[in-house]
């Protein structure tokens, strides 16, 4: 028993310790950082449009390119990080995804955006297209340019291309037609191509 309790008391002084040097008491890095106060998984949304008028497609226009990105804010507002994956009947194994990737993106957007000032002496959303492209080319190099899931991109610019790129409306506009992926439709006319965007048969 007395052996238990010096090292029980051992343990705890070093636990102790440990917090003391590093700052890892409740709440004391959280609070440096602004977790407490703010949430650090908000996307910043102004600079969020900022990078999507720069990679996502021009022909969606000012409202389609809102659309797409309220789309997706609503998307990652609902992702529930490390949660149950579905799984193939009988098998056995659970999967999980992954941790939450906001807080990355959100920095992400906030680094963009000091970079932005430090060179250029404005925001994002001041600085033309062709600009913000040279700022996301570096970034978007190290991340990798394929387009999976949009929860496991390591940039929220991939992040933001590959949700659109999975949506009816990119199916529409690569195909030049409504097909309306996903939607429900009625039998009737289902054998008939899908009219073109313009309404022309």
């Amino acid at each position: 028993m007395a052996e238990s309790r010096r090292s029980f008391l051992k343990q705890s002084a070093a636990t102790v310790a440990a917090v003391s040097l590093t700052g890892c008491a409740p709440g004391a890095g959280r609070e440096a950082a602004g977790e407490i106060d703010g949430d650090t998984s908000a996307l910043p949304a102004e600079t969020l449009r900022a990078v999507a008028e720069a990679v996502l497609p021009g022909e969606l226009g000012s409202d389609g390119r809102e659309r797409a990105v309220a789309a997706f804010e609503r998307w990652s507002e609902g992702l529930e990080p490390v949660a149950e994956l579905g799984h193939p009947y009988l098998v056995p194994e659970i999967r999980y995804s992954g941790p939450d990737p906001r807080p990355g993106w959100a920095a992400q957007l906030q680094g963009l955006e000091k970079e932005c000032t430090r060179r250029h002496g404005v925001s994002l959303s001041e600085l033309d297209v062709p600009g913000r492209r040279k700022l996301l080319a570096r970034p978007l190099g190290q991340a990798g340019t394929a387009l999976g899931a949009p929860g496991n991109a390591d940039h929220v610019a991939l992040a933001l291309m590959a949700h659109f790129f999975d949506s009816p409306t990119a199916t529409d506009l690569c195909y030049g037609r409504a097909i309306r992926k996903e939607l429900c439709r009625t039998l009737e006319g289902a054998e008939d191509e899908p009219p073109t965007l313009g309404g022309a048969p």
